[in-house]
């Protein structure tokens, strides 16, 4: 296959007959949050975000999920929407908030990027029953793929 290499974020869940796949983009950090206290024992946390690169949403993760790099067809591939930049400060912005709820501190923490990765979450496409439905590979949740190609503000392809 001609393609481009990318990661993914490794299929938990997958329907017996996939028809094809479709890659949505995510930012991934592992940051360190350094907090200086008075009087008190300075603390660190480890924090992982997870970037939704359409709406810029942030998730929090437990750990650095599993990634495998794929080849794949490039119309497979959602561009992001968001930029690095703006993915990078909302990651930020989602550690502070967090690690804020935990630790009394005059002063913001200091942040240490360790690892940030560019990944793709698997939505397969399939049919079942007549329908056309789409699985999230991570939760196995399906949703059925109805009406004309409607994209909003996002640009269709």
């Amino acid at each position: 296959m001609d393609g481009i290499k990318v990661k993914v974020m490794r299929p938990i869940f997958k329907p017996e007959v996939a028809e094809s796949f479709v890659l949505y983009p995510y930012r991934i950090y592992h940051l360190r949050l350094f907090y200086k206290r008075l009087g008190m024992k300075d603390r660190v946390f480890d924090y992982y975000a997870y970037i939704d690169l359409y709406r810029l949403g942030a998730e929090r993760g437990d750990d650095f999920i599993d990634l495998e790099e794929w080849e794949v067809d490039e119309k497979n591939v959602m561009k992001p929407l968001v930029t690095e930049e703006e993915a990078r400060m909302k990651a930020f912005e989602s550690a502070i908030t967090w690690g804020n709820s935990r630790v009394i501190s005059w002063w913001l923490p200091r942040i240490e990027i360790v690892r940030e990765e560019l990944a793709y979450k698997v939505f397969w496409v399939y049919e079942e029953n007549g329908k056309k439905l789409i699985m999230d590979s991570l939760d196995g949740k399906s949703y059925e793929l109805t009406g004309e190609r409607k994209c909003g503000n996002f640009p269709c392809r």
